[in-house]
């Protein structure tokens, strides 16, 4: 598990995902959008947007919480981190 501080940008549900081959329907998701900080190699700070998943007691939390700095817990995966919540 890790912990990072983002700037709250936006919270949002996503549409419901229906898969053609089986018909079955997963459900909405829950998201929060913000600008990360990035320290780059040379020193220098990237902005970075990201749209992280998160339990809806998270995201009922932070929905207020727009132009805030927030910390959420968060793990990751992929060959280029993927934040997903905790």
């Amino acid at each position: 598990m890790l912990k990072i501080s983002l700037v709250a940008i936006a919270t949002y549900k996503t549409d419901p995902y229906t898969n053609p081959n089986t018909g079955i329907e997963s459900p909405s998701k829950n998201r929060i959008q913000g600008l990360l900080e990035k320290t780059m190699k040379n020193g220098s700070v990237k902005k970075e947007l990201v749209d992280i998943t998160v339990k809806e007691e998270v995201f009922l939390k932070h929905q207020n919480s727009i132009g805030k700095t927030i910390e959420l817990d968060v793990g990751y995966f992929a060959k280029d981190i993927t934040f997903f919540g905790i």
